[in-house]
């Protein structure tokens, strides 16, 4: 077989529910020489049952018993094991179209690049929607300087490059030059963030990326539409490290896209506890405090205001400790967030979803 080896690699937690029609896309691909790892994160359901199943029929396939650590560790053990020339990621619950694979590795091949991303459709049950990604350049080849100096910024304001790990084909040998010289899998973030921290942490070693514009990847959403977010918080763990991204690339102009996002996410979570009741009064304060007192950002947020004289008042709040005038301000976002009428018949219909797939 002269195809270039592809390394499929699924992380695995308790999803019996959509596991086998993922893993069966991806064993239906049209590009053939895939080697297939399912890493099972300690699920306590029968999805490792279906992936040992599917194993047996299938001789691409691999499977890998670990303890449960989260998803970025189990995209890391899956790394670690993979032998294929190129690499790509696929959520266990998610669909690649037929063809998907097939599309990219000849893209990266035929433009001798080191990732190619495409388009992705986003599923919740019965509804699809194409996914449009901001201004990254479609079927042209983007390479350094221009590369890193015009579209890093996708990781401080997210239209402008997408921050997934699915949906994409890496060139290996790229991924093992930033494994051994930076952090890619991160303990702090296993869930929610870990995405965004493996490709921030490996796009300075990017020498080139193709867009194509083909439906490579098809995600399956709303778990999180209807409930409190436990993971948010990886949010604020991650602004710090992109604070540090930020001083050691020198790269100016992420400062005040971080800060604004910052803001707006301290808001945005203090809105969202209170929405669940997950915490009275004194609890949304506490976190603010916190945030004020501990964080990183934060600090550097305040400083950097005051030298460009912005004085946005949800910032002057936080400059002042004005914590009643902060949850207020959350009072404010939540009611903003969750009274709107778009959010609220997106609310129903995804609990509509919820029972008929049930």
């Amino acid at each position: 077989m002269n195809e270039a080896k592809v390394s499929v690699i699924v992380p695995l937690y308790n999803q019996e529910r959509y596991f086998k029609a993922c893993l069966r896309s991806i064993c239906n691909q049209t590009y053939e020489n895939l080697e297939i790892i399912v890493v099972n994160d300690g699920s306590v359901d029968k999805s490792p049952q279906i992936a040992r199943q599917m194993a047996y029929k299938d001789h691409r396939i691999k499977v890998i018993d670990k303890e449960n650590e989260g998803t970025s560790f189990a995209r890391r053990d899956g790394y670690l094991n993979a032998t294929g020339e190129y690499l790509t990621f696929v959520d266990n619950d998610d669909i690649l179209p037929h063809n998907a694979i097939e599309i990219m590795v000849n893209q990266i091949e035929g433009k001798n690049v080191d990732l190619v991303f495409g388009s992705v459709t986003r599923k919740l049950g019965f509804i699809t929607k194409n996914q449009t990604y901001g201004s990254f350049p479609i079927n042209e080849v983007v390479s350094s300087p221009r590369l890193f100096d015009d579209y890093y910024i996708g990781f401080f304001r997210n239209s402008v490059f997408p921050i997934n790990i699915w949906g994409r084909v890496f060139r290996k040998s790229v991924i093992d030059e930033a494994y051994h010289k930076v952090e890619l899998f991160s303990p702090k973030m296993p869930c929610m963030a870990g995405d965004e921290y493996f490709n921030l942490q490996l796009f300075p070693f990017l020498s080139s990326i193709y867009r194509i514009n083909d439906v490579v990847y098809c995600y399956r959403y709303g778990g999180t539409v209807n409930h409190f977010n436990p993971y948010f918080p990886e949010v604020f763990v991650l602004s710090d490290i992109r604070l540090k991204l930020l001083d050691k690339y020198n790269y100016l102009k992420g400062y005040q896209p971080l800060f604004d996002e910052y803001v707006a996410s301290l808001y945005g979570f203090g809105g969202m506890m209170i929405h669940y009741k997950v915490q009275d009064k004194q609890g949304v304060i506490k976190f603010f405090l916190d945030e004020i007192n501990h964080r990183e950002v934060m600090h550097r947020m305040l400083e950097f205001n005051k030298h460009n004289g912005l004085t946005r008042p949800e910032i002057q709040l936080i400059a002042n400790k004005d914590l009643e005038g902060m949850y207020s301000r959350a009072c404010f976002v939540e009611k903003a967030t969750y009274g709107n009428m778009k959010y609220k018949m997106k609310h129903s219909l995804n609990k509509l979803l919820e029972k008929i797939m049930l």
